[in-house]
């Protein structure tokens, strides 16, 4: 029970009714207040205190207001001893609540095993909820080690229909490979390996993961059943394979052992899908961030900023028509020397078109000498979708890139079967489409780069979405799912606009205050 109540609270659960102080007409006035303090605790709480410590001090001060006397006249109360039991006993056939029978423990249980541990509820909790359950329907609580006797039975009942329904949504081909994974028979991706984290980025570790899911998707796991369970319950399980060796699981009987490893492939699978995509994510952010990194530090270390460009543009052009037909040495020379010229030439090649193009030169010789390896294996073994028609040009671009992954050929006539708008970024249009001959031609390499940068960007976002994956699952997976029944009392209730130019316009002008 908190232990802070305000008055409002204290007055709707802890006034005295007059048919509740009636009570009171054949106790002596010792035991008053311990008497309705527990009536209103269990009226609260469906339980009993057992002592007056469980009574929380600002509703014990206002019983005893009531009743106009001192709270201390509680520490004398004999809780455990006759008068207590014969209080509690009163109090129960005053409510109206029975002797708790079979039928109501049975009723119990099956609360327990149909509606409260697939939410992913605990025993604690299980036992917490027990109280309630029993004072909505009328019935006395069973005592401390009998409801707690009830609670694990009810558990372990849950747990072995859990593994029975796994177990049997199994093929005989499933179950066999499970049966050699755990026994490490070669040629099956074992027990330790699929455990294991992929360790350092590199294409050893990707083939690995790779392997891993592909194994696990030969088994054809019912995913949808798997979907329809509580994640909190799944991840119990999970854990719990985790951290058994592969002779201890062994040593389950089949229901179990089928039933608690196909859980565990299930939660691996979503997990090893987002470790790829993030490794994704994470390669394609790294070939960018050092193509930049290592260009700098080779322009920094030579490079200096040249002032009054303006004014030696002019010099330049006055010397240079005053003298057409001088050598550079002698006409240009002396009015921007030698240095002066490497450095803006320099400097140029550190800003604008010039930059942006040795960035993706470093770029494209990483790529191509190491990651081109590794990226592909990767998009291979996903599945990549999108609710959103915008994004659709990405996904037809990945498509291409798949159907053309045996071409040899570097350049490729651009025509209306490979997706350019809403793939190439404009500072990129012109290294990836060329001219050649009156002919536009699209660079094969520097195109796939495009699409990886296009297909990071929206994974962020999650404007593309991943089949079975779990961080990176489809979006609408995590609405109601009556949402679009009730489309506008969620919003409401999330203080929300359902017209997007006015929530638009309403960010606009928070964002502009807090600027001010």
């Amino acid at each position: 029970m908190k232990r802070i109540w305000d008055l409002d609270e204290l007055a709707e659960h802890w006034s005295l009714k007059f048919e509740e102080t009636k009570l009171l007409k054949t106790k002596p006035a010792r035991n008053h207040l311990a008497f309705v303090a527990q009536l209103k605790y269990y009226q609260n709480t469906g339980r009993f205190p057992l002592a007056s410590n469980d009574i929380p001090e600002t509703p014990l001060h206002y019983l005893a207001d009531q009743l106009e006397i001192t709270a201390d006249q509680i520490l004398e109360y004999d809780w455990l001893g006759r008068t207590g039991t014969r209080h509690r006993k009163e109090i129960l056939e005053f409510m109206g609540i029975r002797r708790v029978s079979a039928a109501d423990k049975n009723a119990f249980s099956d609360w327990l095993i149909d509606n409260l541990y697939p939410h992913g509820a605990d025993i604690d909790e299980a036992i917490e909820s027990a109280f309630e359950w029993f004072q909505k329907h009328q019935v006395e609580c069973p005592a401390g080690k009998e409801l707690d006797r009830l609670v694990r039975s009810a558990y372990q009942q849950y747990e072995l229909n859990l593994y029975e329904h796994f177990a049997n949504c199994l093929s005989t081909e499933s179950k066999m490979l499970i049966d050699q994974s755990l026994d490490a028979v070669e040629g099956v991706v074992n027990f330790s390996d699929i455990k294991a984290d992929p360790g350092r980025v590199g294409l050893d570790s990707v083939l690995k993961e790779v392997k891993k899911l592909s194994f696990i998707r030969s088994l054809h796991l019912p995913v949808e059943t798997f979907a329809a369970f509580n994640a909190k319950v799944l991840q119990r399980y999970r854990q719990r394979v985790n951290s058994e060796s592969a002779w201890e699981v062994r040593q389950h009987p089949e229901i179990i052992r089928y039933g608690l490893y196909a859980i565990f492939l299930y939660c691996r699978q979503r997990e090893i899908i987002d470790g790829l995509i993030e490794l994704f994510i994470q390669i394609v952010h790294r070939l960018s961030v050092r193509a930049e990194r290592k260009l700098v530090k080779t322009l920094l270390s030579d490079f200096q900023k040249v002032h009054g460009k303006t004014t030696l543009l002019f010099r330049i052009a006055e010397a240079a028509l005053d003298n057409p037909y001088g050598l550079v040495k002698e006409v240009v020379y002396p009015v921007a020397g030698e240095d002066t010229l490497k450095s803006l030439l320099k400097e140029y090649k550190s800003s604008g078109p010039a930059y942006q193009q040795q960035v993706h030169k470093i770029l494209r010789s990483s790529y191509s000498n190491h990651y081109r390896r590794m990226l592909p294996k990767i998009l291979e073994a996903l599945t990549f979708c999108s609710n959103n028609t915008q994004h659709r040009p990405v996904l037809d671009a990945l498509d291409w890139l798949k159907h053309n992954k045996t071409s040899n050929q570097r350049y490729i006539k651009l025509d209306d079967t490979i997706p350019v708008d809403g793939v190439i970024q404009p500072k990129w249009r012109d290294i990836v489409i060329e001219d050649n001959q009156g002919e536009k031609r699209i660079n094969r390499i520097n195109y796939e780069i495009c699409v990886l940068q296009a297909l990071r960007k929206r994974l962020r976002c999650k404007e593309i979405w991943v089949v079975d994956a779990d961080r990176y699952r489809n979006p609408d997976d995590d609405l109601p799912l009556d949402f679009d029944a009730n489309r506008e009392n969620y919003y409401q209730d999330l203080g929300q606009t359902t017209d997007a130019t006015a929530f638009v316009e309403q960010l606009r002008s928070e964002m502009s205050s807090a600027l001010e």
